[in-house]
C-alpha cells in the first residue's frame, strides 16, 4: 500500500484544531485540517487568566486586572497584578491560525469539507469527506462532542454600543448572581471594553438550557437595567458547556480526541480556551516527537473534586451563589484563577478546598451520585 497522503488529519477547525495545527506547521509534518464552515466569522470571545504562552497572545482584545463577584453576601473585588484576565476574539483568533497553517506548504485546511467517516487501514486511516477520501498516518478529532453532558453552562450575550457610559472598563463583571431563570445557578457576566461598550451575557450552570426564547427575555431585562440609553447589538454569542467530571466522547482505538469532545473544558467551570492550549501543546510536542499523546489534563484528584463540587452544585443549587462568593472572597489572591484556569498544583488545590466550608463537600465525597 503507498504511503498515506498526510502524516496528519484533523477533523474539525474550531478553536482545539486550528489551535494544534497552529503548533504542527513547520514541523515537518503534512497536516490537513477538514472543516465544514465554508467562511470564518467574529463569532465569539474567549476569555480567561493567562497562566502560559501560546501562539494567540498578540490576538488578546483587552485585559483587566479587576473582577467581582456579588451576590447576597454583597460585592467582591478581587486584583492581581500578574494573573491578568483576558479575552481572545474569535476573528483575531482564525486569521492568526490561518496565516500560521498558510505559511507551511506541508499545511492544508480544507473548508467547506465535511468528513463523516475514518476507517482503519494497514499504514494509518482512510478519511471519509463530502468532497472524497484521503488517508493519514494519524487522526486527530476535534469535533463538537456527540455525547450530552448530565451539566452544563449555558449562555447567551451580545456586545453593545451603548448611548450612556454606564460601564467601567477597568473591571469585569465575573459573576453577578440572579434567581429565579433556571433550576441551576444563574448569573450575569459583564466584559467592559469602553465605558459605552461591552459583552453582556447572561449565564446558567444547570442540568439543561433554558431555551433561546428565555434567555433573550432575560438578556433583555439585564441590559434595559443598566440605564444605557439607546443601545446597538454589534454581535451576538450563545453557547453551551460541559460541566461534567471525567466527560469526553468514545473514541476507536488509535484515533486522537482532543477539545471539548476530548475533555477540555474545566468540568467545575466550563473554561475550556486555556486547557484547549494546553492539550494542544501536549499533543502537537508527541506528534512532532513521532509519539502516541496523552490527551487527560486531569489527575485523579482533581477529578474527585471536581465531581464533588459539581455534585454540591446539582444537589444543591440555591446554595451555589454563596459558595462562589465564599470563594471568591476566601482564596489566597491568583491560586483560585490559577485553579479555574487548569492549574493542579498542590498548593493550588488545598487553597481552594481551605477557602470553602466543609460539611456540603465532605458529604458529596461520601455520597457520590
Amino acid at each position: 500500500m503507498s504511503a498515506p497522503d498526510v502524516d496528519i488529519a484533523i477533523l474539525g477547525g474550531g478553536c482545539a484544531g486550528l489551535s494544534l495545527a497552529a503548533r504542527l506547521a513547520s514541523s515537518g509534518k503534512s497536516v490537513r485540517v477538514v472543516e465544514p464552515r465554508t467562511q470564518y466569522t467574529n463569532d465569539r470571545a474567549w476569555s480567561f487568566w493567562r497562566t502560559r504562552p501560546d501562539p494567540f497572545e498578540d490576538c488578546v482584545r483587552k485585559d483587566w486586572a479587576s473582577w467581582t463577584v456579588a451576590g447576597a453576601q454583597g460585592q467582591t473585588r478581587r486584583t492581581s497584578p500578574m494573573m491578568r484576565y483576558q479575552t481572545v476574539e474569535a476573528g483575531a483568533f482564525y486569521t492568526r491560525a490561518r496565516d500560521l497553517i498558510a505559511a507551511d506548504a506541508a499545511a492544508t485546511l480544507s473548508l467547506g469539507v465535511t468528513a463523516y467517516d475514518v476507517v482503519r487501514k494497514p499504514r494509518g486511516w482512510q478519511v471519509e469527506t463530502d468532497a472524497g477520501a484521503f488517508t493519514a498516518a494519524t487522526v486527530v478529532d476535534t469535533r463538537p462532542p456527540k455525547c450530552v453532558p448530565t451539566y452544563g453552562q449555558f449562555f447567551l450575550g451580545r456586545e453593545i454600543k451603548t448611548e450612556n457610559p454606564v460601564f467601567d472598563p477597568t473591571t469585569v463583571q465575573l459573576m453577578h448572581f440572579r434567581h429565579g431563570h433556571s433550576a441551576g445557578v444563574d448569573f450575569v457576566y459583564i466584559l467592559p471594553f469602553a465605558r459605552d461598550q461591552a459583552l453582556v451575557e447572561v449565564t446558567s450552570f444547570a442540568p439543561h438550557t433554558l431555551g433561546d426564547q428565555v434567555f433573550s427575555t432575560w438578556l433583555d431585562t439585564e441590559i434595559a437595567m443598566l440605564g444605557a440609553g439607546q443601545t446597538e447589538t454589534l454581535r451576538t454569542e450563545a453557547g453551551a458547556l460541559p460541566m461534567q467530571a471525567g466527560f469526553a466522547d468514545a473514541k476507536p482505538d488509535g484515533i486522537i480526541r482532543i477539545g471539548l469532545g476530548g475533555g477540555a473544558a474545566r468540568p467545575s467551570t466550563g473554561y475550556a480556551f486555556s486547557r484547549i492550549q494546553m492539550q494542544a501543546d501536549l499533543v502537537a510536542a508527541a506528534l512532532i516527537n513521532g509519539d502516541h499523546p496523552a490527551t487527560m489534563l486531569d489527575s485523579a484528584m482533581t477529578r474527585f473534586m471536581d465531581r464533588v463540587f459539581l455534585q454540591v452544585l446539582a444537589s444543591s443549587p440555591a446554595r451555589g451563589p454563596a459558595l462562589f462568593e465564599t470563594l471568591f472572597r476566601n482564596a489566597p489572591r491568583d491560586r483560585l484563577e490559577r485553579f479555574l484556569s487548569g492549574s493542579t498544583g498542590t498548593i493550588d488545590r488545598l487553597s481552594v478546598m481551605a477557602s470553602l466550608p466543609p460539611r456540603p463537600f465532605l458529604h458529596a465525597a461520601v455520597r457520590p451520585v
